[in-house]
């Protein structure tokens, strides 16, 4: 196993940039458009029009990547949604900008974008509490989703998105961007054609919390301009404090999971490509992790939860021992690392092998957004589909509940709940604050 040193977390805002360079350099995207899309692709009648709802820090990320990145490719971006008149406002100047117009729309309530007949695909990059809820009126007014991630805060409510977008034939790409980098494909096939032998076991690494809050805090004037209800939407009512909201939201239960999910789910979704687990998952789960007695923030600090598959395969999450972001598989013939920095292994050799004819080659992307648009156009399922990361969500919230027990859980896949385990079961959903409800 590699020596366990420090190393600085490799932000999704540059890797998304690096593994677009690197991918216009291996592809001509899209690849299968028709030719008389391709011919006038920024025709009206080829346009896709995209909304957005959420235009913070990975919202404006996304939002740059279509905007300017794949405006050629007929993506064309109409509206733009944020509680926070700021975020707003900036976003709708990088639009106008982009589109060399001033006819950008602005909301400050998602539904007049989910809602609206002139567009087709919404991108979705709110905070985790209100995921579902975004998504769920999205694809249900025929709208195809583009959805940060993790997919979506409670397993209740991954189950009934993925249903719900089955149900009414929307194409759904989660953002777990490493399944469009050649980095972790790569070390997904090396995997899955036994280049380090039959796997026991693999141990994932993600980052400690990225922000700190002192034991107390005080309540402050909601800011003019900020949506503060809207932003708590369904959550329960708390005291405004800047510490609450906006990138801090992920250290609070009650909007986000932590570090468990905000890294995991990148990390945990690689895992289950590698070992073909896309509609599975991990049978038995045991967690331990800390979580703070005092002050605002209350995702654990401490993150240690252990999942075995029936096949006896053992992964681990954790933010101990100063590695951070990154998996390491466990063969019998050695192991294999996989980061955002790219590969490593115990024979540095493994790494540069060719995956063969006649091998198993797993779907290729090279473009996350891109391939969201080009089967937005082809109705294929992209990369990271809903389901295959309802599944990877799905472990990182069933390892937030372990720890949360801290005994040992029985999960039955197929049936998505806990065996003899009513507790287990209740905390697979949470009551939302009304008027809100994932009901139509």
């Amino acid at each position: 196993m590699p020596n366990a040193q420090p190393r600085q977390t490799l932000s999704r805002r540059r890797f998304l940039r690096l593994s677009a360079a690197t991918a216009a350099t291996l592809t001509t995207f899209p690849a299968i458009i028709p030719a008389s899309v391709r011919a006038s692709a920024t025709a009206p009648s080829n346009r896709i029009n995209f909304g957005f709802v959420g235009c913070g820090s990975m919202g404006i990320v996304n939002l740059e990547n279509v905007a300017s990145g794949l405006a050629s490719k007929g993506a064309f971006v109409r509206a733009v949604c944020d509680v926070d008149k700021y975020r707003l406002n900036k976003a709708a100047q990088l639009v106008n900008k982009a589109n060399g117009t001033k006819d950008c729309l602005c909301f400050n309530d998602f539904r007049d974008i989910t809602r609206r007949d002139d567009i087709d695909a919404v991108v979705i990059s709110t905070p985790d509490h209100w995921h579902a809820l975004n998504a769920l009126d999205a694809v249900r007014h025929k709208k195809d989703i583009y959805l940060e991630k993790p997919l979506t805060l409670t397993l209740a409510e991954g189950k009934l998105l993925v249903a719900e977008a089955r149900k009414h034939g929307r194409i759904g790409q989660t953002g777990t961007i490493q399944r469009s980098s050649r980095f972790f494909r790569h070390a997904c096939e090396l995997v899955r054609n036994g280049r380090i032998g039959k796997i026991s076991r693999v141990n994932v690494f993600i980052p400690t919390n990225k922000r700190h809050c002192s034991a107390t805090w005080r309540e402050e004037p909601i800011p003019a301009g900020f949506d503060y209800d809207l932003w708590l939407g369904p959550a329960p009512y708390a005291p405004f404090t800047r510490q609450r909201t906006h990138y801090q939201f992920r250290y609070i239960l009650d909007y986000a999971n932590g570090q468990t999910t905000n890294f995991g789910a990148h990390d945990v979704d690689i895992c289950q490509w590698a070992l073909g687990r896309d509609d599975s998952g991990p049978t038995s789960f045991h967690g331990a992790g800390d979580f703070p007695s005092t002050g605002l923030f209350t995702s654990p600090t401490i993150i240690d939860f252990s999942a075995r598959y029936d096949d006896g395969i053992e992964m681990t999450l954790s933010n101990r021992g100063g590695k951070e972001n990154c998996l390491v598989f466990h063969g019998e013939k050695g192991w294999l690392e996989a980061s955002r920095r790219g590969l490593k292994s115990s024979k540095p050799s493994i790494v540069k092998e060719k995956i063969g004819p006649g091998e198993i080659r797993l779907y290729e992307s090279n473009h996350h957004m891109g391939n969201f648009l080009d089967c937005v156009r082809t109705r294929r399922h992209p990369v990271s589909d809903i389901a295959i990361c309802h599944r990877s969500t799905s472990i990182c919230n069933i390892g937030m509940i372990a720890m949360q027990l801290r005994r040992p859980l029985q999960w039955d896949p197929a049936r998505e709940e806990f065996v003899n385990d009513s507790v287990a079961n209740r905390m697979r959903e949470r009551t939302l604050r009304g008027p809100w409800s994932l009901n139509a």
